[in-house]
């Protein structure tokens, strides 16, 4: 509800006519409680904060840990807590530590800040062995089961080979020819009227064998002759409508131009040996033989070449020229460059080899390998999503590059120096066995079914790294069933996913460095067994590293320290790491919380102030547990005194029990102890901010310390007054309760008791006074702890205004808080300040604490 203006003044003139009517005879009485008026909002009079509002930047997380128990119960798993990677900061020590073992659940109660993203949980097992699960922050901060094991699909039946991508692609099969029999056929041919190369149709002209025959034969009239070549046929004409067989000891020498309606068989133990082989369209061109071009090779559209087994073809440049060119080859193929193949189909059959010295160009094309490729340049697709290579289970594929835009599947032996496809976020790379890049790999989409990409074998179980991996933007890569990659530097795409394996066969990307390039996405069952992560070129941020999105499934280990091991289609690719020889119970760490806890007072509760919040500055700068988890220290500072009268600092400690509880360290009066009348252990950490700050002046001198630049360099020199309160419980559960930040409830004094009426102490907001702090002066003022009779207003929580304002908050961060200058209002120096309280604590709000402007405190 807002208050206006008059309404103020009116109250500010009855209060003092209510006091001096409740005193007897205008005499000051100890016993009485003078009222307090309530003062106009310095922050405006839209600054209203909404129902519910709580100005807490903590949230307590419930953490249920379960583990996959391979000892039965025989051992302890150990599960470390961290709000950063405990892999990119190793120094970090753990937030909260317990065990967890078969049917024993590790459980607790967190308070980590809110604007924490992720939670890290290290478990080690009885050998020794660690890994790190990454979690999202619930959004409600409550309750946050985990599961350290992939456990929503069954086992894939042992001996399953990948078949991915298959299914994707219509491809052709072929099979073995045989050649014509001819034997029976004998000469007999006529020649049209007034020719001598014309043979009618039907005629069968043979070129007898010690012949050697250098004329030209065709024929026109849209039927067929045929011609035999026993001897030798010196082509260097255009036949048409003729079918040419070379039978055993046959030859053709010259520069051969198959044309119109042709067609060309080479059988066994005959040759085709000339500089130049051209045809025309529609040819097909079948090789039992020999067949050697010393040229270059050119076909037409909708020709064919079928190369039977044993048979060998040869040619030093093949210009495929035009579409829809087949090759057929069952036997030994080799050509230097094997160009322009459009809209084509080379087949390579079962114990064939097809070689090129130089490269491989094709355009929507299909090459479909059983046998042995060898490309000893590039493979070019040419930016063509229709080209597909497919490498079946009996094919090996070797190349120096494959390059462009392609459909790639393979089921056995593929192996590259570079494979790039760059630029073509629709191409896939289908990989269900081995895949060797010697150099760099950089693709686009990627399957893998139990399959791996090397840099190559270097033993039975031991491969190389690739030395680049590369993913572009924009793709999805899937490692399925036991899937392994394994590179020097593993570059992600932006944005990408990688998913993993939807079975329990964990698949594995093992990386010197892992470098994110944008925001990748991690899912399913993977493990990342890593050296580094960076983001481009530097680290991941261990407190926000917003570029990488695991799912809780993801396993993060060091390099070559990943339990599970790796077999798939490749065999042995990643032995796992053994551990120690004998199980045993981890050593349990000390743990502590890291974070630096800034708490900024305004001291005139229960009005208003000015709200520059640096009356008093306190930080809780480390708090931590020894001495087998019951020793627990809380150490901290006082660093400003901004209040003008004496003001003392103390801290209430929620939710345990002081029963045989020990105390140490140091305070303003030497070695804290517990405050007597409390019903909770309170410790004093001053009784005059001032002088604890500044131990040198006298006990009435309350100039500002470390607020107001303009004063004495004395009065803002160092980092105040130093404190450490040790406390040993009989019991590390009551220890652990008093690491929770939300259990340190640090408040301040303003003004000591006095009468029957209790001290006049401030606290963060929701938190109630101690025992002997005043009651009395809740509901006046702006207070509206209670009802506020002043205002006619209802209750909202303890220190909490009228208007849902506080007069204590709480900023949580990796380091203290930078608070307004002297008369700085904190709206004016940190302007995302009023976002987060009248949006009501929103998380997309909760960067305000690092936008400030040049109103901070900062010592001259």
């Amino acid at each position: 509800m807002r208050i206006l203006k008059h309404d103020y003044l009116f109250i500010a003139l009855a209060a003092p006519l209510l006091f001096m009517a409740c005193a007897d005879n205008d005499v000051y009485d100890p016993d009485k409680v003078r009222p307090v008026a309530p003062a106009e909002n310095p922050l405006g009079k839209d600054f209203v904060a909404p129902e519910g509002f709580d100005w807490s930047m903590i949230a307590t997380v419930k953490l249920n840990v379960e583990v996959k128990d391979e000892f039965n119960g025989q051992y302890n798993y150990l599960l470390e807590i961290f709000t950063t990677s405990p892999l990119s900061n190793v120094t970090e020590i753990p937030l909260a530590a317990g065990y967890a073992k078969s049917n024993t659940n590790y459980t607790t109660d967190i308070s980590i800040p809110k604007s924490t993203e992720y939670l890290f949980i290290r478990q080690t097992d009885p050998k020794q062995r660690k890994t790190v699960y990454q979690y999202a922050m619930p959004k409600d901060g409550s309750i946050l089961n985990c599961k350290l094991y992939y456990a929503t699909a069954p086992t894939r039946v042992l001996g399953t080979t990948g078949k991915c991508g298959w299914d994707k692609v219509i491809l052709k099969d072929y099979d073995e020819e045989s050649e014509t029999d001819v034997s029976r056929m004998t000469e007999k041919y006529e020649f049209e009227t007034g020719t001598t190369d014309q043979l009618k149709a039907g005629s069968v002209y043979i070129i007898k064998q010690g012949e050697t025959f250098n004329k030209q034969l065709t024929h026109y009239n849209g039927q067929k002759a045929i011609v035999i070549v026993k001897g030798t046929w010196d082509m260097n004409s255009t036949p048409q409508g003729l079918n040419i067989y070379v039978t055993e000891g046959g030859k053709i020498t010259g520069n051969p131009y198959i044309g119109n309606n042709c067609t060309l068989e080479i059988q066994k133990n005959s040759s085709i040996d000339c500089q130049q082989f051209t045809t025309q369209t529609d040819i097909p061109v079948r090789n039992f033989g020999t067949f050697k071009v010393s040229g270059n090779a050119q076909t037409n559209t909708n020709s064919s070449i079928y190369n039977a087994k044993d048979a060998t073809f040869t040619a030093t440049d093949f210009n495929f020229g035009q579409a829809n060119i087949t090759v057929k080859n069952f036997g030994t193929f080799s050509v230097r460059n094997a160009q322009n193949i459009n809209s084509g189909i080379i087949y390579n059959a079962e114990n064939a080899i097809f070689t090129t010295s130089q490269d491989i160009d094709v355009t929507s094309t299909q090459i479909l390998n059983h046998g042995t490729i060898n490309v000893g340049g590039t493979i070019k697709t040419n930016s063509n999503l229709n080209s597909i290579i497919a490498n079946y289970g009996t094919g090996t594929i070797i190349a120096n590059k494959v390059i462009g835009g392609a459909i790639v599947i393979n089921d056995n032996l593929f192996e590259v120096d570079t494979f790039d496809c760059s630029n073509h976020t629709a191409a896939t790379l289908y990989n269900n066995c081995t895949f060797i890049a010697k150099t760099t790999i950089t693709f686009a989409n990627l399957v893998m079914d139990n399959g791996s990409i090397t840099g190559g074998r270097i033993s039975e179980k031991e491969w190389k790294a690739v030395p680049t991996v590369r993913i572009i933007n924009e793709t999805k890569q899937t490692l399925l069933n036991s899937s392994f990659i394994k590179a020097s530097d593993f570059y992600t795409g932006n944005t990408c996913t990688i998913i993993g394996s939807e079975t329990k066969e964990i698949s594995m990307i093992q990386a010197q460095k892992f470098i994110y390039t944008g925001t990748t996405y991690m899912k399913k069952n993977l493990v990342l067994d890593r050296g580094e992560e960076y983001y481009n070129n530097q680290p991941v941020p261990a407190t926000n590293p917003w570029m990488v999105q695991k799912e809780s499934t993801i396993i993060t280990t060091k390099y070559g320290e990943a339990s599970d091991a790796i077999e798939n289609c490749s065999g042995t690719v990643y032995e796992g790491n053994p551990g120690t020889s004998k199980p045993e119970n981890p050593e349990k760490p000390e743990v502590g919380d890291n974070t630096i806890y800034t708490y900024a007072f305004e001291d005139q509760w229960p009005a208003y102030g000015d709200f520059d919040m640096n009356d008093i500055i306190v930080t809780l700068d480390k708090i931590s547990t020894t001495n087998g988890d019951k020793q627990v220290s809380i150490q901290g500072h006082v660093r400003a005194v901004g209040a003008s009268r004496k003001t003392g600092v103390g801290i209430q400690i929620l939710n345990v029990n002081s029963n045989g509880v020990t105390l140490n360290g140091k305070v303003q009066n030497g070695i804290p102890v517990f405050e007597s009348g409390q019903s909770n252990p309170v410790v004093i950490l001053c009784t005059n901010a001032h002088k604890y700050c500044k131990p040198n002046i006298t006990d009435d001198d309350f100039t500002f310390y470390c607020t107001d630049p303009a004063i004495s360099n004395e009065y803002n020199s160092g980092d105040g007054a130093n404190f450490e309160i040790i406390i040993t419980f009989p019991t590390s559960e009551e220890a652990a309760k008093a690491t929770n930040i939300k259990n340190l409830d640090v408040f301040i004094i303003t003004q000591d008791s006095h009468g029957i009426i209790g001290r006049t102490e401030v606290h963060v907001a929701n938190y109630a006074p101690t025992e002997l702090g005043a009651k009395e002066l809740f509901g006046m003022g702006n207070d509206a702890s209670t009802y506020n009779n002043m205002l006619h207003l209802p209750q909202k929580g303890y220190y909490i205004s009228t208007e849902g304002l506080a007069w204590g908050i709480c900023i949580p961060d990796t380091e203290v808080w930078k608070w307004p200058k002297e008369q700085k209002m904190i709206t004016d120096v940190y302007p995302g300040f009023k976002d987060w309280v009248i949006n009501g604590g929103e998380v997309e709000d909760m960067n305000w604490t690092s936008n400030y402007n040049d109103n901070i405190f900062v010592k001259p």
